[in-house]
């Protein structure tokens, strides 16, 4: 038997054992359409037959890659998160009967190690672009045309914008002048800039679109100018401005767009950073975009100070050359951040934010123990009642969402707050009590984070498709085009219905993301790693107060992945002694 009929056998056998593993650990197979299972089978013979080829070229490499510790590791452990991600997480652990369970399980995890690992040194050893070379300044612009036409069809379809309830409470500010930083008011005092040129939202849209589609052509003309071919930039570019969460995401009125703007941006920065080696920072200029992009920020969320912290932090750790520097330009932010939601905020007589917002991780941990009858106390039993009325936390309990219970009339969080460490105490002795019904009432909460599989009792609440009805300012969605939003509408509707997993759940590119800065910490070394931090600390952020399951906290990793996967193929040209760069 020749060596080819015995990679055609083999990859039969791969794809057939990756087939049944996968499908049964995503769902049942019986529910299973056969168009998917016939797709799958085919994917997986494709991908078997091309890892044959490639480990059979490359064998002596590929073991000693493979053999690499940190590279076994960090397979192994990704690829297990990446299973129980994918997992059909309403089944048991291992369904009966117990050896397809157990063959389910065992079989799944072999299949993503060693997926995971030949994809790494396949990425890895490819060819890399590296070497600074000139590239027009104008080509930051010429890049962003494509997204701003791909796009601006969003907004013809949904004119004057999306909007949902949270949007409206920024539009009812600019009216009462009712200052309020629940949403930040910074983005609230953006709207009302741009509404005293033209009172309509589509203003609002029509700059994000913009600003987004600039940043994504800076990142294009960063690509380019770090040697990636033209070419690929431009494919990288088409496919970003056709992606259609790119399109629906920038006409929607909320601070998460632009918050998610600022992440990506600020993750080019940083890679400019990084791949100069810190020469990146010796211009004033570059010290003020990076300054005010922090700020950005640090003001657009609550959590983008602490995203803020820890990057300025490990940047001085990292970058001690050019400490004065980058100490100057963290004072600067600082000062201004302080400045603004000090004294400019009292002036302004901006309501602070409900601190109530933060203890969403607590809340579904109480009402999941009393509605699973956990182990309380009387004491704590009491307390919990004084809060809101212990039928109600089991009757109102939502395990994906608070806010059945925070905005129940009955919810009481002046408990909380008039003794903060007493709730603290409790909630600490509640945990350790019951902590397995505690975990579960965690990972169900933050599910939208780390699961790609969403839960079959769970939801994803994903873009907006209209202005919400129910408003004062006589709002409504009136399309320029009905043949375009009856063509975009539909389009939308569809991968909502068929794509929604993997492609609107936020842990399919926080994968991506992971991979790809794998890829480029191999090729480029450990400081690498700085670049993805920052959408990285977002995704933690998250992790720790996530009040819902909600696609926009995490839109910018969609930004973010794009990028990623242009930069991972770029090696540093880090002994270079001077470059230009912008």
């Amino acid at each position: 038997m020749n060596r080819t009929m015995i990679f055609l056998l083999s990859s039969l056998g791969f794809s057939l054992w990756s087939t049944v593993a996968l499908i049964s650990l995503y769902q049942s197979i019986s529910e299973t359409s056969p168009i998917i299972i016939t797709f799958t089978f085919v994917f997986f013979f494709v991908v078997g037959l091309f890892m044959l080829f490639s480990i059979n070229k490359n064998q002596a490499d590929f073991t000693r890659f493979i053999k690499r510790k940190s590279i076994s590791s960090f397979s192994a452990v990704f690829s297990f998160v990446l299973l129980i991600s994918l997992r059909d997480s309403s089944t048991p652990i291992i369904e009966p009967p117990f050896l397809f369970g157990l063959f389910t399980l065992a079989g799944s995890f072999l299949v993503l190690f060693l997926c995971v690992s030949w994809l790494i040194f396949f990425l890895s050893n490819m060819s890399a672009a590296g070497g600074e070379h000139e590239v027009s300044k104008w080509k930051v612009l010429v890049y962003a045309i494509p997204p701003i036409l791909g796009w601006l069809i969003y907004l013809i379809a949904y004119y004057p914008g999306t909007m949902t309830p949270d949007s409206l409470l920024h539009w009812e500010q600019i009216h009462t002048y009712d200052f309020s930083n629940w949403h930040p008011v910074v983005y609230t005092w953006y709207i009302m800039l741009l509404t005293s040129i033209w009172k309509t939202p589509a203003i609002v849209a029509l700059s994000q679109i913009v600003i987004l589609a600039l940043f994504g052509g800076y990142g294009a003309y960063r690509l380019e100018k770090s040697g990636l071919s033209t070419t690929w930039v431009w494919i990288g570019v088409l496919l970003f401005s056709a992606y259609p969460l790119n399109g629906i995401f920038p006409i929607a009125i909320w601070k998460d767009i632009f918050f998610s703007g600022f992440i990506f941006l600020f993750t080019i920065l940083i890679y400019n950073i990084v791949s100069t080696n810190g020469r990146w920072l010796h211009s004033p200029w570059h010290l003020m975009i990076l300054a005010i992009n922090a700020l950005a920020i640090a003001l657009m969320r609550s959590n983008g100070l602490p995203i803020f912290a820890v990057m300025a932090v490990l940047l001085l750790i990292v970058y001690r050359a050019y400490l004065l520097r980058l100490f100057v330009t963290v004072l600067f932010v600082v000062t201004c951040y302080f400045l603004i939601s000090g004294p400019l905020f009292n002036y302004m007589e901006v309501r602070g934010t409900d601190p109530n917002e933060a203890l969403s991780i607590p809340t579904q941990q109480f009402a999941h123990i009393i509605s699973e009858d956990g182990d309380l106390t009387q004491e704590q039993r009491a307390y919990l009642d004084d809060i809101f009325p212990l039928e109600l936390w089991e009757e109102n309990y939502d395990p994906y969402i608070t806010n059945p219970i925070k905005f129940s009339g009955k919810y009481d969080k002046d408990v909380i707050f008039d003794d903060f460490g007493y709730y603290l105490k409790t909630w600490a002795s509640v945990v350790s009590n019951n902590f397995g019904l505690a975990v579960e009432a965690y990972l169900d909460q933050t599910s939208i984070i780390w699961q790609i599989n969403q839960p079959e009792d769970g939801y994803t609440s994903t873009y907006a498709r209209n202005v919400y009805l129910y408003n004062d300012y006589d709002l409504k969605t009136d399309p320029l085009h009905s043949g375009v939003y009856k063509v975009v509408n539909s389009y939308l509707e569809k991968i909502k219905t068929y794509l929604l997993e993997p492609l609107l759940r936020p842990a399919f590119y926080t994968a991506i993301i992971l991979l790809a800065g794998t890829v480029l910490t191999i090729r480029n070394g450990a400081k690498a790693l700085l670049i993805i931090l920052p959408v990285l600390l977002n995704t933690g952020t998250m992790l720790l107060a996530t009040p819902a399951q909600d696609f926009r906290y995490q839109f910018a990793n969609v930004l973010v992945a794009f990028i990623m996967v242009g930069v991972m193929f770029i090696k540093f040209d880090s002994n270079k002694k001077k470059v230009q760069h912008e």
